[in-house]
């Protein structure tokens, strides 16, 4: 019967060549760049293959060179190796530090050296493993020329900046301190709301500033915030563009203050109001009724009467290109040259005529759509000619509604522009109802001639797309 015999071999311990042969197994075919040194004299022992493919030297050369002739600091010496490669009282923990070394063709690179102790052969050896973080080194340096740029930018904007993450202020340019009224390092670390009081920050769209990692594109709101140091009053513009700043996503908001151009907007808003509070100027021949609703705070439509005598009235309903204040610097332009037309015509064709020729000099590249017309109460008619504005109503009495066309193209548009007109007989109890285009918008032809409850009724609610104004003319 066989019996198993023990190995002779099982328990015996690898002879020093063997763990010469395995560690060099092992170390040549490392892709690491990895160095032996040796920790009293400094000298490279051993380097393998990557090291000499790495630093251009061969094996012979590296036996030549001590660690610190790596150094592009040529006043580093062994020691200064030592102490940042030495496990501190050789408790056997690895060291990891940041070096500049020198490759054989003299150029210098960024490497992390990774360090540790080993034995071998009895001998203390110190393991370095190198790695190379030059790209990682030159990216950093980018960044920080970056943000060095962004900050040289930042303090020469005359808005105030801010950078702002999750409700907090991270960072503040000079101009900040003229509108917070504190000096810019006590606002970082601190919230908006901790210097102003506001009323928008709880809605959806001022939501914005708490919610950074959701935005992905630039966003512009207004806002009116109450400084709680003095009271005062601020109507800013906000616009914030998502940014990363040091490294975590944030907010770029800059700060327009738009208080005094606020204040000039209210006027001409109130100014414009009181315009089209105006009656109709022969309040015995007609009775005038009115829609006038501004989609945005200042309104590009417009209209006008004017008395030419005791039997008759001329009207002009109009919308202008463009909203604000450019708009209705158009429309108080527009009506000093009707009233000029006024002088030399009353006929709502030579009317259009003569205000196409001034506001291709005067108005540029913005037009103005329109409807003229005159009211003749002795002889019972009514003249219209369009520019843009190229259909209103008649509502006789009794009989069904009609809609009339007046062709042209708005004014400003085209020097040879031809402006079509119509006349109309009328008589009591008849309607004439002109309108802008912000009406058709929401309005069929049938509704636009129906009563002024019925149209303000349907206006509760409704989402104005643009300016609407609706003038009803009821002859008596």
């Amino acid at each position: 019967m066989a019996t198993d015999k023990p190995c002779k071999n099982l328990h015996r311990s690898p002879s020093p060549a063997q763990c010469m042969e395995h560690y060099g197994c092992i170390y040549e075919n490392n892709h690491l760049i990895t160095l032996l040194v040796d920790p009293e004299s400094g000298g490279i022992t051993d380097a393998n293959r990557a090291a000499c493919e790495f630093y251009g030297y061969s094996i012979r050369q590296f036996r030549q060179l001590r660690i610190c002739d790596l150094a592009a600091d040529r006043t580093s010496g062994v020691q200064e190796f030592v102490d940042k490669a030495l496990p501190e009282g050789m408790d056997g923990k690895n060291r990891v530090f940041i070096d500049r070394h020198i490759q054989a063709r003299g150029e210098p690179i960024d490497v992390e050296v990774h360090t540790g102790m080993m034995t071998m052969l009895g001998k203390n050896c110190v393991y370095t493993v190198i790695h190379d973080i030059s790209e990682r080194v030159r990216s950093e340096q980018r960044l920080r020329e970056s943000e060095e740029r962004y900050r040289d930018l930042v303090e020469l904007c005359p808005e105030p900046i801010l950078v702002y993450s999750g409700g907090t202020i991270l960072f503040a340019n000079k101009q900040t301190e003229r509108m917070f009224g504190n000096p810019r390092q006590e606002l970082i670390g601190r919230r908006i709301e901790d210097f102003f009081e506001e009323v928008y920050f709880q809605s959806a769209e001022h939501n914005k500033l708490q919610t950074t990692g959701l935005l992905k594109e630039r966003f512009r709101i207004e806002q009116r915030l109450i400084r709680q140091q003095d009271n005062r009053i601020f109507d800013l513009e906000i616009s914030g563009v998502p940014v990363i700043y040091e490294e975590s996503k944030a907010l770029q908001l800059v700060f327009r203050d738009i208080t005094e151009s606020k204040r000039e907007m209210e006027r001409a808003v109130r100014l414009q109001e009181h315009r089209h509070a105006v009656s109709f100027p022969l309040y015995s021949k007609a009775v005038l009724e009115k829609l006038y609703i501004p989609a945005r705070t200042l309104s590009g439509d417009f209209f006008i009467f004017h008395k030419v005598n005791e039997e008759q009235v001329i009207g002009f309903i109009g919308d202008v290109t463009g909203k604000g204040i450019t708009a209705a610097l158009n429309i108080s332009a527009l009506r000093v040259l009707f009233m000029d037309s006024l002088s030399c015509t009353q006929d709502p064709v030579q009317v259009l005529n003569d205000l196409n020729s001034k506001a291709l000099q005067h108005l540029g590249e913005d037009y103005v759509a329109g409807c003229c017309f005159l009211l003749d109460f002795k002889t019972g008619q009514l003249k219209a000619a369009g520019a843009g504005i190229n259909e209103f109503l008649y509502v006789p009495r009794g009989r069904g509604m009609e809609r009339v066309i007046v062709k042209g193209a708005p004014l400003g548009m085209f020097e040879s522009s031809e402006f079509e007109e119509k006349t109309l007989p009328f008589e009591s109890g008849d309607r004439f109802c002109f309108y802008s285009d912000g009406m058709e918008l929401l309005f069929s032809t049938e509704e636009l001639g129906r009563e002024h409850s019925y149209l303000l009724e349907r206006f509760a609610g409704a989402a104005l797309q643009d300016d609407c104004t609706w003038l009803s003319l009821n002859i008596k």
